[in-house]
C-alpha cells in the first residue's frame, strides 16, 4: 500500500535517514524534471552532498521561501549554483550550499536503476541543458499551432 504525503511532512524522516545512512529513496512529485523524472512514478535515491557539486548534478534543496525543489545544476558559481528543472526554461540563481539537502545518486524507472554514469544519460544531460533556447522556441511554436488549429476547427463547424 502506498500513501501520498507532502514533502514537508516527511522532511524530518528524510533528514534523519540522510544523517543515519547518508542515503534516502523516495518518489518525487511534480513535473519540473520531465522527461527524466515522471511525477509519482520514478524513484530517486539521494545521497549527502559532497561539495563542490558539479554541473549536471541534480540537487534537492530548500528555497528561502520554504519550498523543496529537485532541479539540475546548470552553472556553478563558486559556492553558489544556478538551477533549472529539465521541463523549465528559467534559471534559479544563487542557490547556496547550505540550502542543498542532497544530490541524486540514482533513479529508478520501470524497475531499472540508472546511476548517471551511463553514456546515454551523460549525453542527455548535456543536450538538454544546451538546447534550452531551441526547446523554448519549439514550445511557443507548438502553442501557436494549437491555437490556430482550434480556430480553424471552430470555423469549420
Amino acid at each position: 500500500m502506498s500513501k501520498k504525503v507532502s514533502i514537508e511532512a516527511i522532511m524530518p524522516l528524510i533528514e534523519e535517514q540522510m544523517n543515519h545512512s547518508g542515503f534516502v529513496t523516495f518518489t518525487p512529485r511534480g513535473n519540473s524534471m520531465l522527461p527524466l523524472l515522471r511525477n509519482n512514478k520514478d524513484t530517486i535515491t539521494l545521497k549527502k552532498p559532497d561539495f563542490p557539486l558539479k554541473k549536471y548534478d541534480i540537487a534537492f534543496y530548500k528555497r528561502d521561501s520554504g519550498t523543496y525543489v529537485l532541479h539540475r545544476i546548470v552553472k556553478v558559481n563558486g559556492t553558489d549554483y544556478t538551477m533549472r528543472g529539465d521541463n523549465q526554461f528559467l534559471d534559479e540563481n544563487n542557490i547556496r550550499q547550505d540550502q542543498i539537502i542532497g544530490v541524486v545518486d540514482s533513479f529508478t524507472r520501470k524497475g531499472k536503476k540508472y546511476t548517471g554514469s551511463e553514456i546515454s544519460y551523460k549525453i542527455y544531460c548535456r543536450l538538454w541543458v544546451k538546447t534550452v533556447s531551441i526547446r523554448r522556441i519549439l514550445r511557443i511554436m507548438r502553442r501557436i499551432a494549437g491555437k490556430v488549429k482550434r480556430k480553424i476547427k471552430g470555423k469549420c463547424r
